[in-house]
């Protein structure tokens, strides 16, 4: 009886968040995936858009919605939180989990169009490229959530660690960097060193999350 009432509380909370969120984030991800849409019945044969779509763009996604809706340190009921609550770990947790899958929903909508539409790439190989880089990312803005108390700042720092990454993939020259490389896909995978990456990008952001959990507790 008590794993399943520690399930429904843990239900409770999910529910919650969205509440506190509101319509706004899936007002913004129901105009993403119909911009999808329209890309990927005019788009030209040119536009990679399971690549670019969903190794690039959901990601960011990803990780402005875990850093404006599921902000925590700039959230302005933090003291009250971070004073009667045992751990805040599980509240971060918890908003994460809310907004990275509520993403992850609108993305998979997006790739069966692209998929029903293009057939560029199998669903399954899309989500491959999404989810690891939109974890990595998500994860980053939520380490940067707790980092600091400035409103929109995890955004913008995230967001600038997106298009740093962007930039320098001209750094792919250099041995070694495939194998990290957030958008490798996307920027030419010439050694097939993708799932590495992806698997490399994975084991880092659950690092990340040691560092979260161990400021947090």
């Amino acid at each position: 009886m008590k794993p399943f009432m520690r399930l429904l509380k843990r239900v409770r909370l999910l529910k919650r968040e969205l509440k506190i969120a509101g319509i706004n984030p899936v007002l913004l991800f129901l105009s993403v995936t119909a911009v999808f849409a329209l890309l990927s019945v005019f788009g030209g044969e040119l536009l990679r858009l399971s690549i670019i779509g969903f190794e690039v763009i959901f990601p960011v996604f990803a990780a402005i919605a875990v850093s404006e809706w599921g902000k925590t340190k700039a959230d302005d009921n933090f003291d009250i939180i971070a004073a009667q609550s045992y751990s805040l770990f599980r509240w971060i947790l918890c908003r994460f989990t809310v907004f990275f899958m509520e993403t992850t929903v609108f993305a998979l909508c997006a790739m069966i169009l692209v998929w029903a539409v293009r057939k560029e790439m199998p669903v399954t190989e899309m989500l491959f490229l999404y989810l690891p880089t939109a974890f990595f990312l998500s994860t980053v803005s939520a380490l940067f959530g707790i980092c600091f108390s400035e409103e929109h700042a995890a955004t913008l720092a995230c967001g600038l660690l997106w298009l740093s990454a962007l930039i320098a993939r001209g750094l792919l020259r250099l041995p070694g960097v495939a194998y990290f490389y957030p958008f490798i896909r996307y920027a030419g995978d010439r050694d097939g060193a993708w799932l590495v990456s992806k698997a490399v990008l994975c084991v880092i952001s659950l690092l990340l999350w040691g560092v979260i959990f161990q400021k947090t507790r």
